[in-house]
């Protein structure tokens, strides 16, 4: 066990001026936690703003160091694809919308710096999705082969076409036309959004706050993995401590409501209160005592699976609460009658990968296609 509490964990990032009580196993127990939840250049960054870091001791210097060396290249590598992306799409006459971790490096939010991403995330109309695809399919952009029934999932259901690579720089590019998928029957209305927009100093696109703290709540409370969830959660707090405002309150509020997304807004206040509110701001801080959800599905199943699935902290109860929330991040995902028949097939076909081996299966690529 830790010598802290789990709960407070997104305390160190807050007040970094903590660590300089923990001793060096209590560092090796935050570094591995951290990095496990993909928060360990956060740290860094965190204690960086506070002229901190030289009070450390070696050992977690080298390694805060090394994070955010890391953190800080792939903000460059993210620039330089949203560049050269931008130069793509505005050739075409195809308006597009960072979302995400590249709207954060982009737009120069408060977790822009020290944060790790998966993958560049962007939007286009869905008048143009095809359009788009093509372009990137030109400028060497590739998707791997799927069998037929997850092209169909993703053509047909989703709300974003398969993962997009680049040949030459392994950059993983997911190309989107909504922020939820559009068979769940909650998909956002994404003509309001286009409207809810700003250009940062770069000229890209990227949602106005009220907006991008709406996905990212959307993107946290709807998803079905929570592996990065704490990653997520500390997004939302800088996110929401910079642009904390009673105008945005009132704006973040109604889009919430018109969208259908009250239910997420309530669990990401409670989420909030329960892991950060010794470090809210006096407005926020009101808005999660008088927003948070005291039931028992928030308080034993949503803010224990948020935690990183690292043997310190996380329990077997933990690892039950990450189980319901997979499966609810199903449920939602699709109506009963489609989800039985995707659970079903999907079944079947991990359990033929597993008896026979799933090269065996393997959609085959054309000879004279190349990466």
């Amino acid at each position: 066990m830790t010598a802290f509490r789990a709960q407070q964990l997104l305390m160190y990032l807050a007040e970094p001026e903590r660590c300089a009580e923990l001793s060096l196993p209590q560092w090796q127990q935050l570094i591995w936690l951290l990095r496990e939840a993909k928060l360990l250049a956060a740290l860094a960054a965190a204690l960086e703003r506070r002229e901190l870091c030289l009070q450390l001791p070696v050992y977690a210097r080298r390694h805060l160091r090394s994070a955010l060396t890391y953190a800080d290249r792939q903000s460059q590598q993210i620039r330089f694809e949203c560049n050269e992306l931008k130069r793509l799409f505005d050739g075409a006459g195809i308006p597009a919308l960072y979302l995400k971790g590249s709207a954060y490096v982009l737009a120069g939010t408060a977790n822009g710096r020290g944060r790790i991403c998966n993958d560049l995330d962007v939007l286009v109309a869905k008048s143009q999705l095809a359009d788009a695809e093509a372009l990137l399919q030109k400028n060497g952009w590739r998707t791997d082969k799927l069998s037929d029934y997850d092209e169909r999932y993703y053509r047909q259901w989703s709300h974003e076409i398969p993962p997009m690579v680049q040949i030459h720089r392994g950059t993983v590019l997911d190309l989107h036309h909504n922020l939820y998928l559009p068979i769940s029957g909650r998909a956002a209305d994404m003509a309001r959004f286009f409207r809810l927009t700003q250009t940062t100093i770069s000229g890209a696109l990227v949602l106005n706050p009220a907006a991008m703290v709406l996905h990212s709540i959307i993107h946290l409370f709807t998803n079905d993995d929570m592996q990065s969830g704490m990653r997520d959660l500390w997004d939302l707090y800088l996110l929401i401590t910079q642009f904390s405002t009673t105008e945005f309150w009132q704006q973040l509020h109604g889009l919430a409501q018109v969208s259908g997304f009250c239910n997420e807004l309530q669990y990401c206040l409670s989420a909030l209160h329960y892991y950060l509110a010794p470090a809210l701001d006096p407005l926020t801080l009101q808005q999660s005592v008088n927003g948070s959800s005291n039931g028992l599905w928030t308080r034993y199943i949503m803010l224990p699976a948020l935690l990183p699935s690292h043997p310190l902290v996380c329990r077997w109860w933990h690892r039950r609460a990450k189980q319901l929330v997979y499966l609810r991040g199903h449920w939602i995902k699709m109506p009963p009658w489609v989800l039985l028949k995707h659970l079903t097939i999907k079944t079947f076909f991990t359990a033929r990968d597993q008896l026979f081996g799933k090269y065996q299966f393997a959609p085959k690529r054309p000879p004279n296609q190349h990466w």
